[in-house]
């Protein structure tokens, strides 16, 4: 919590996403409620896996959740003054067959609208063999895989910070 509220008093965001939270029902709701901001949506956590929270302050941006699954959440950021744009966030599953059905699901969004799109969160994926610690042959084709359903849906890779996968 300490690094989250650092970096809230540094960039001042006004929205955030949070992936595999790993907690919910009144437990998550506290955490939301004391993180300060003025909206949250939450797809829980089940058991002590996956979990997504999105707050953001209303008097700052709209929000529009537009659907949720337990993979992801897509919303409409509607910014005073300036053009609207969609944010998804994503925890993809690390089980091979529901990672490639958010994959499908989230493609239907690009021809259902037709605005900025950002996706952030942990796509448990990679574009390459160098973001990963390992590289089998599996390993390239998913990588492969997953850059070709990124260049097919028009997306620009925007790179990561942190740890390699």
């Amino acid at each position: 919590m300490n690094i989250l509220q650092e970096h809230m008093r540094i960039h001042k965001p006004s929205i955030i996403g949070l992936v595999e939270t790993r907690i919910s029902g009144r437990r998550a709701q506290e955490v939301c409620d004391k993180i300060g901001f003025t909206n949250c949506f939450r797809v829980e956590a089940q058991g002590f896996q996956e979990g997504i929270w999105v707050l953001w302050n209303s008097h700052e941006v709209e929000a529009e959740i537009i659907d949720s699954r337990d993979q992801f959440v897509i919303m409409e950021i509607i910014p005073p003054k300036r053009r609207s744009w969609l944010l998804t966030v994503i925890y993809a599953s690390p089980h091979f067959h529901l990672r490639d059905a958010l994959w499908q699901d989230l493609q239907r969004y690009d021809t259902d609208y037709h605005k900025p799109w950002l996706l952030a969160g942990d796509f448990n994926e990679t574009v390459c063999l160098e973001e990963r610690n390992h590289g089998r042959p599996e390993m390239l084709r998913r990588c492969n895989r997953f850059k070709y359903w990124i260049e097919n849906n028009r997306l620009i890779d925007l790179g990561f910070s942190g740890p390699k996968f």
